[in-house]
This record gives C-alpha cells, sequence and structure tokens, in this order.
C-alpha cells in the first residue's frame, strides 16, 4: 500500500519529507547496471511537464531553503575552523600530494577487478558495456601495470581514453555522458604525470567538475526517465520505498543527488561534507545491490574520499567566495535544475533526431531553459576559476596560487 504525501499537506512539508526520506538512496546503484528497460532511445519526459508538478515545485523550493541554510550556516562556522585549519595546513599539503597516488591506485585495484570478473562476457569500462575477445582483458591488464607507475601513467590513460572511446561506439555517446568522471580522472593523472604541481589546481578543478556533472546528470536521468528506476524498486529493491510512493521517493532522490552534486562543486566546508555523506551512501548501497555495484563505482568512490579528505580550492578561490555568495550559489542552483534538463533534452535531440528532424519545439524550449544556466557560469567562471586562459590551452604554465 502506497501513501500519498501530497494529500492535506503543504508544498514545503512535502518537500522536507522527500528530501529526508530519498537521501538514504540518493546515491543508490546506477539504474543502468540493473534495471531492465533502460533504453536511451526512448524520448525522455518533457521537462516542463515534470517541473510544472506540484511535488517537483515543492521539492525544488525545499531544496533552494536546504541550500540556503547550508551556505548561510558555512559562512557563519567557518572562522571557527580558521585555526584548525593552519593546525593541519600541512598535512593537507602532504595529502594533495598524495592524492593521484590514491586516484592510481584506485584505478589500478578497479581495472584488476575488471581483469578477474569474467573472461566470457567481460565488462570493458562499466558493467551494462561487456564484449568478449582477449583484448579488452590485455588493455584492463595493461592499464593497472602502467599505472602504478608515474612515468607510464600516459600510456595508461591512453587506455582509460581507447575503452571510454569503445564505449562511446558501442553504447553512443550519449549514454557515456553518464560516466565523464573517467575523463576527468584520466585528466587528473595525466596532468599530475605530465606537468605535476604545476597545474595541480586545473587537474583537481577538472576531477571535481566532471564529478560533479556526472552525479547531476544521473540525477537528472531520475526525472526524466523515471521508470528505469520504478523497474528496480518494482523488483531488487521494493523494500527500500518503505512504503512511500514511487514518483516521490524518485524524484526526492534525484533532488537530494542534485543538491549533494552541486555542493561537492561549489561548496567549501559543505564540499567536504557531501563528498563524505556521497560516499558513505555509496558504501551502504553495496550489500543492497551487490557486489557489481562496488565494482562498478570503486574509481568515484576513491575520487570522493580523495574530495571528503581535502578543501574545495573553488570554493575558497576568491575574496567573494570566503565571505560567502549564498544567494549567488542558491541562484546557480536554481537555474541548473531547469538548465540541466533542457541541456538534456538537447542533448537526446543530438544523438536521436526523431524522424531527422532536430530543432523540434521541445528541443528549442530545452535551448531556452538553458541559456540562464549557461549566462550563469559564464559570469561567475572568472570568480570560481581565475585561470589564465594560457594555463588552460598551454598547460606547461604555472597555475596561479590559490586564494
Amino acid at each position: 500500500m502506497t501513501i500519498d504525501l501530497n494529500r492535506g499537506r503543504s508544498p514545503l512539508a512535502v518537500a522536507a519529507t522527500g528530501l529526508i526520506a530519498a537521501s538514504p538512496t540518493s546515491a543508490q546503484a546506477h539504474v543502468k547496471w540493473f534495471s531492465n528497460v533502460v533504453n536511451c532511445a526512448n524520448t525522455p519526459l518533457a521537462p516542463w511537464s515534470v517541473i510544472g508538478t506540484p511535488l517537483f515545485t515543492a521539492l525544488l523550493i525545499g531544496a533552494v531553503l536546504a541550500l540556503l541554510a547550508v551556505f548561510t550556516v558555512e559562512r557563519r562556522v567557518l572562522p571557527r575552523f580558521e585555526t584548525l585549519h593552519q593546525v593541519h595546513a600541512d598535512w593537507k599539503q602532504r595529502f594533495n600530494r598524495s592524492a593521484a597516488w590514491l586516484l592510481r591506485l584506485g584505478v589500478c585495484v578497479y581495472f584488476l577487478s575488471l581483469f578477474t570478473h569474467d573472461s566470457q562476457a567481460r565488462i570493458v569500462l562499466t558493467p551494462e558495456l561487456k564484449a568478449a575477445g582477449a583484448w579488452v582483458g590485455a588493455v584492463q591488464l595493461l592499464i593497472a601495470t602502467l599505472v602504478l607507475w608515474r612515468r607510464t601513467v600516459p600510456l595508461a590513460v591512453l587506455g582509460m581514453l581507447s575503452l571510454y572511446a569503445y564505449g562511446v561506439w558501442a553504447a553512443g555517446w550519449f549514454h557515456m555522458l553518464d560516466y565523464v568522471y573517467f575523463l576527468g580522472a584520466a585528466a587528473f593523472l595525466w596532468l599530475d604525470a605530465t606537468r605535476g604541481a604545476a597545474q595541480h589546481y586545473v587537474a583537481f578543478t577538472l576531477l571535481r567538475v566532471s564529478a560533479g556533472f556526472s552525479f547531476m546528470w544521473v540525477s537528472i536521468e531520475k526525472w526524466l526517465y523515471p521508470q528505469w528506476t520504478y523497474d528496480i524498486l518494482d523488483h531488487e529493491l521494493h523494500a527500500v520505498t518503505m512504503g512511500l510512493d514511487k514518483a516521490f521517493f524518485v524524484s526526492s532522490a534525484g533532488m537530494v543527488e542534485f543538491c549533494l552534486a552541486l555542493l561537492l562543486v561549489l561548496g567549501r566546508l559543505s564540499s567536504q561534507v557531501a563528498s563524505l555523506v556521497l560516499l558513505v551512501l555509496m558504501v551502504a548501497a553495496v550489500p543492497l545491490v551487490g557486489l557489481i555495484d562496488a565494482i562498478g563505482h570503486a574509481p568515484l568512490m576513491v575520487v570522493l574520499f580523495i574530495f571528503s579528505a581535502s578543501q574545495n580550492r573553488i570554493g575558497y578561490r576568491t575574496e567573494a567566495a570566503r565571505k560567502g555568495a549564498d544567494l549567488g550559489h542558491v541562484l546557480t542552483f536554481a537555474l541548473a535544475v531547469p538548465g540541466f534538463m533542457g541541456l538534456y533534452v538537447i542533448a537526446h535531440a543530438l544523438a536521436y533526431p526523431a524522424a531527422g528532424e532536430l530543432w523540434t519545439g521541445g528541443t528549442l524550449l530545452g535551448l531556452a531553459m538553458t541559456l540562464p544556466l549557461l549566462w550563469r557560469l559564464v559570469h561567475t567562471s572568472p570568480q570560481l576559476f581565475p585561470v589564465r586562459r594560457r594555463s588552460w590551452r598551454d598547460l606547461g604554465g604555472m597555475s596561479p596560487q590559490p586564494g
């Protein structure tokens, strides 16, 4: 028996209940690995039909208020941690220098796990991508070996990119947008091996933004392809809903995940907390869905551990950020929710043009939803990512020191 949580309750009450109830599953197993109805070629729900529902509106209002509270509390609490930060400054610098080693070790263990998992239908890069042939195992074994030595890391990165390229060829580039964090990890390892400390900030920025993008993209799928998650809840994870309405449960889970992803990219102390929360939820999901979930999420778990133990230099980057751009970050979130939905619609239309028509009314409306977010990112990028253009174009230059 399901519970109608919308009846007789205020929108804010519905939103608060949703954000709390969904939090244990916001980092649940990747639906593409377990759902039997996943088909990216199917047309997603129209974003405006999702945003216009009372449930989603209530969840969005609740999320805006929650993030405003988080950024406000963070700004007031941070001065109390200044002394603690100074005491542990040397340790944090040593950890940052060890982050690449931790990621290299995680990549090694991950590809060894793929190599030993199943030789008949070998997992290529993620659990739903499989291929027969000895070449897959050979590439995985080479990656696991070469990534351990800094001088051979570029070769390991080329191996990672080749497997990602195979995923694009086999499943399509739209399908692989879920796994942009692999590209971020590859870029991080490449820059660390070839440029070292000179591009430390750029490497961490690419890794953090790619991970945040992946979490946001997957959360959008919970809203525009809810039937994928419904299929898992109806079979493998029926008890997880605790009797809550599925639409309410899935929409809430997507909102929690999107909020945590935004904090991961823009937060300061909250970024470390969000990373730890996502990591704990991923680990907690393993007993529910099995070892394959741990294998598939292993690289991302390592990345989240690195983020949970290190400061987000994006969040601390400028004087304005240190003083707290609370309303600005909340505005970014409010624009990012419809903006990412519009971006999803545009990407889907590019990947699967219906009857040869690309710029339909729905696609144009998706573009209109995306433009405010793009304007916001362009407007704020000099503050959040103040890296000289030459530094990105010519990665041999020195990266600026943190503010």
